[in-house]
């Protein structure tokens, strides 16, 4: 008999003594133990519809299951365990040491083998320690440590553009935010955000302010997008994952950094008059640009108290002329408001539909594409204007009156 066979007086073919067997098996695998070796484990039959487990002769506990056949293993599979009750214990524990032939049976001193291995198994489980729950929290904190890896490598970047994934913002608000990202502070911007300390940004502050940048901007957004991926990746183990807030140094170093003089300027009584006709005088005077739809822009958020982009964008959907009223859809506040027409206002209206009137003429007696885009835009909008530096500073240079386009509101 050579090492590649099974002894014979291994196999007993009874069905009460092969009891970890199925019964598709009972007839060919052997029941009683035998010392493992590698040819005579890799020889052991596969089992039919369930596994079925055979025992070392040599090593108590060792012992081997083997698997019935499958996709992914065709001739079944053969895995190594121990299989006793750890100290203290009656519930048998099964702890998995390898597929047959990953590890040598015996190996020299030192080396890792299945004996070895089982040796040690078979140690921990005297003490009253279960291998598995080990190698569970050891799983366990290797996950966690993953995930805090993960978290502390977090960019700047990424964090800003999750933050805008879980909270979307507006689309003004947007481009002022991704320009202090991508210009003020793009050195950081794939820096890991726990990295940026606040000696970092009480720096950075300090250059903005005496160069070209917005720092009053920049560090807004630094810390919401901070405090951002503190509530989103902060747990209850690791409620700092990324340090204390950098800003709240900038804070102490440069006191009411935050804190900036509230704008006031509007139209005094005594500038009304001479600011209104130098606005209506546009037409005549504005050689760039189209004068006369500045001059309605202007002269619209003066009575109306609308924003910038609000009076730019009006649509003749949202105008009733019949009752006499205009709606401003999803406002600052994100709701809708809806203002009284008055007569100047209706004026102006009467002024755009007559130009409106004209542009569709115009597409039809010479449809090309610009007299085409001209008159459906007018068709959409009342104004579609937003840009009127120049006819301000025009307005300024003839009136010495400076006022932008907010102020308007305030005047209102």
């Amino acid at each position: 008999m050579t090492d590649n066979t099974i002894p014979q007086d291994s196999y007993k073919f009874t069905l009460d003594s092969l009891t970890d067997a199925p019964p598709a098996a009972r007839h060919t695998a052997p029941t009683l133990p035998f010392k493992f070796t590698l040819p005579r484990l890799e020889s052991l039959p596969p089992g039919g519809t369930s596994p079925y487990i055979v025992r070392d002769a040599e090593q108590q506990g060792l012992c081997c299951r083997v698997h019935p056949p499958s996709t992914r293993h065709p001739q079944g599979d053969r895995t190594l365990m121990v299989a006793k009750k750890p100290k203290g214990s009656r519930v048998t524990v099964r702890v998995s040491i390898c597929a047959v032939g990953e590890l040598p049976m015996t190996a020299l001193k030192g080396k890792a083998s299945v004996r070895s291995r089982a040796d040690e198994i078979t140690s921990q489980l005297r003490l009253g320690i279960d291998p598995n729950q080990v190698a569970k929290a050891e799983r366990a904190a290797k996950a966690h440590q993953g995930q805090v890896d993960a978290v502390a490598n977090i960019t700047l970047g990424q964090a800003f553009e999750k933050s805008l994934e879980i909270q979307p913002i507006a689309a003004r608000t947007l481009a002022g935010y991704r320009l202090a990202i991508d210009r003020d502070l793009a050195t950081w911007k794939d820096r890991p955000l726990r990295e940026i300390t606040g000696a970092m940004a009480v720096t950075r502050h300090a250059e903005l302010t005496q160069g070209k940048g917005n720092p009053l901007r920049a560090m807004q957004v630094l810390r919401k997008v901070h405090r951002f991926a503190t509530q989103f990746w902060g747990t209850d183990d690791n409620e700092l994952p990324f340090g204390r807030c950098p800003v709240d140094k900038v804070n102490v170093v440069h006191r009411q950094w935050a804190k900036t003089a509230p704008r006031t300027r509007k139209l005094g009584d005594a500038d009304l008059g001479p600011w209104l006709k130098a606005v209506r005088d546009l037409p005549h005077t504005q050689q760039r640009g189209d004068g006369l739809l500045a001059a309605h822009y202007l002269e619209l958020m003066l009575l109306t108290g609308l924003r910038r982009r609000e009076a730019a964008f009006l649509k003749w959907a949202d105008v009733d002329l019949r009752r006499g009223t205009l709606t401003v859809r999803a406002t600052k506040n994100k709701t809708d408001h809806t203002l009284p027409i008055t007569q100047r206002v209706k004026a102006i209206l009467a002024e755009r539909q007559s130009l409106l009137i004209a542009a569709q003429e115009l597409a039809q007696r010479r449809p090309n594409a610009t007299n085409k885009a001209h008159a459906d835009d007018l068709a959409q909008y009342v104004l579609g204007l937003e840009e009127t530096r120049h006819q301000i500073a025009a307005i300024e240079a003839q009136t010495g009156i400076l006022v932008g386009a907010h102020d308007l509101r305030r005047t209102w």
